[in-house]
């Protein structure tokens, strides 16, 4: 019966993760699901396809959008945890987290898991936007957190927020 109940669990979610194109990894849900089941009903399922199943990092990253999604912060970061216990690789999970860790007031935490991101991979862009919005808002390193900017718009020129970068790299420049 236990079997039978996991595997209805996980069938209904990965039919209603399946609606809104599955999970980006990068705390951007929303999607159809959000439209068909509430938030609390989507952390409801993941939660028990968890209790089923504590290996299943693609939960517990679920977990995490939907929790960052909706403001819950320290809930998210603890399914983050849980992710990264299972895979401390997952690059896009620490970028999340440490946005998460932004969020909840503290941007050194935040700060520290951008740097352990691009340590592994320097050329990670989202990382390295987000450090330089740590640098230039939270911990004041105005030069650092252009250089960040410069960076990203090297990797990125045409990125949906190029305009807004250079703007705040012009900012920076003025301070």
């Amino acid at each position: 019966m236990r079997k039978l109940t996991a595997f209805c669990l996980i069938t209904a979610a990965m039919f209603l993760f399946s609606c809104q194109g599955g999970s980006s990894g990068n705390g951007a849900g929303g999607g159809a699901m959000g439209k068909i089941v509430s938030p609390d009903n989507q952390i409801s399922i993941l939660k028990g396809i968890i209790s089923q199943d504590p290996k299943n990092k693609r939960a517990w990253i679920d977990l995490g959008n939907v929790s960052m999604d909706t403001g819950r912060y320290q809930d998210a970061i603890d399914a983050y945890r849980a992710a990264l216990k299972l895979d401390p690789r997952d690059l896009d999970v620490r970028v999340d987290m440490g946005t998460c860790y932004r969020s909840i007031g503290n941007p050194q935490k935040a700060f520290e898991e951008y740097k352990k991101v691009l340590h592994v991979d320097p050329n990670h862009a989202i990382a390295t936007r987000n450090m330089g919005v740590v640098l230039a808002y939270d911990l004041h390193k105005k030069q650092e957190a252009r250089e960040m900017f410069e960076k990203y718009l090297k990797m990125n020129p045409n990125a949906p927020d190029a305009a807004g970068i250079r703007q705040e790299i012009d900012k920076l420049k003025g301070d």
